[in-house]
């Protein structure tokens, strides 16, 4: 019987005891943002974006209530785990890392270099790979942690939008890493830059349109933007859509184009490495004033030969201009050598950064119109009135 009494005393114990070691929801500090600067005393700054759950509201909300969903906390010191401890210091409650969204680089730390900054990110295993991040065009990164957007009560979720839909790569934290630890490319960021508000324009708003350009030390050497920058990610391979408006002799033409490929061939005669870089995907037509009729193979394809061309020889100056510019190999055509020749990739990945800008590119590119709209030629009389 006693034996009988013992073991339903276990079972009751099991099921009324609690869990001791238990880390509730309202236990942590949910870390959304994070910005890197340089002081003025030249000190490492660090900048945390931190939920703020009574105001939190919806993700989708934008900031037109008045009140932030969010308090940015900095710090200064010497490393990146001081500087946690730091933050830490000044919250009740334990940060979680595990829902950051983005990290901003100011733009003088990233010339500075970012070196002992990645280190502590590989090391972290709070850190999470798929993190997005950025550089701040000519400011800091803590600026962008402040903004109050009208789109989300966040700004480290707009930027990572905002960057899915300008298409310049969606460059994560994974990515810049896998760069650096390979002798073939050179790491590149997609720039974020505060655009000033206006009578218009009640808040400041965030914009995507620039790629920071850094050597194999990850210091900054320089940056691109506009259509640059997108043919440089087309290259890379990274870039999917995008839109292209081509002025011809018969009017302007603006197409959307989709399932953007790449791919690069390599050759090494004796001392001279030849690379030829197709580019193909598919294009619809938006907007067509010209007289030409898309509608007929007879009129569009001497029209896709032509911006094909033309394509490919603004491609060929944007690598021209990387490779005089900056001498940095941002499109991974020596990772394409070492594929291809690994025995002659040996005596090159050494001094690929003094070879790449010697490198013969040319470029070919293969753009078909699959779609022309609901009309081929525009509606007669429009843009022919006085």
């Amino acid at each position: 019987m006693k034996k009988i009494w013992l073991i339903l005393w276990i079972i009751l114990t099991l099921f009324v005891s609690g869990c001791w070691d238990r880390n509730e929801i309202n236990d942590y500090a949910f870390w959304i943002g994070t910005a890197l600067d340089i002081s003025e005393s030249g000190k490492l700054q660090k900048s945390a974006q931190v939920a703020v759950p009574a105001d939190f509201k919806s993700t989708k909300g934008g900031g037109d209530s008045g009140q932030r969903a969010n308090i940015v906390l900095t710090a200064t010191g010497s490393s990146i785990v001081d500087l946690t401890q730091q933050i830490q210091d000044k919250l009740p409650r334990r940060v979680f890392l595990g829902h950051r969204r983005s990290i901003f680089i100011g733009e003088k730390l990233a010339k500075q270099g970012l070196v002992e900054i990645m280190d502590q990110f590989t090391r972290n295993t709070d850190t999470r790979l798929r993190t997005d991040i950025f550089v701040v065009n000519n400011g800091e990164g803590k600026d962008v942690l402040k903004i109050n957007s009208p789109f989300n009560q966040f700004s480290s979720i707009v930027a990572v939008d905002q960057d899915r839909f300008c298409r310049l790569g969606d460059t994560a934290l994974r990515d810049v890493l896998l760069d650096v630890g390979r002798d073939g490319i050179r790491p590149s960021m997609p720039m974020v830059e505060i655009s000033p508000k206006n009578e218009q324009e009640k808040h400041e708003t965030i914009e995507v349109k620039s790629v920071a350009i850094f050597n194999k030390k990850l210091q900054m050497v320089g940056k691109v933007s506009g259509r640059e920058s997108l043919e440089m990610f087309w290259v890379k391979g990274v870039l999917k859509d995008q839109f292209l408006t081509e002025e011809t002799e018969e009017g302007v033409i603006s197409l959307y184009e989709s399932n953007l490929k790449r791919s690069i061939r390599t050759e090494i005669e004796g001392h001279t490495v030849k690379a030829y870089v197709k580019l193909e995907g598919t294009g619809r037509v938006l907007e067509n004033n010209s007289d030409i009729d898309i509608s007929i193979s007879s009129e569009r394809r001497p029209l896709e030969h032509k911006l094909n061309e033309r394509k490919a020889k603004k491609v060929e100056e944007t690598i021209k201009k990387m490779q005089l510019e900056f001498g940095q190999d941002v499109f991974g055509i020596g990772e394409e050598i070492h594929k291809e020749h690994p025995y002659q990739w040996k005596e090159l990945r050494d001094h690929w950064d003094q070879i790449f800008p010697t490198v013969d590119v040319s470029v070919s590119v293969k753009l078909k119109i699959q779609n022309t709209g609901d009309i081929g030629k525009r509606i007669p009389g429009i843009g022919d009135r006085k």
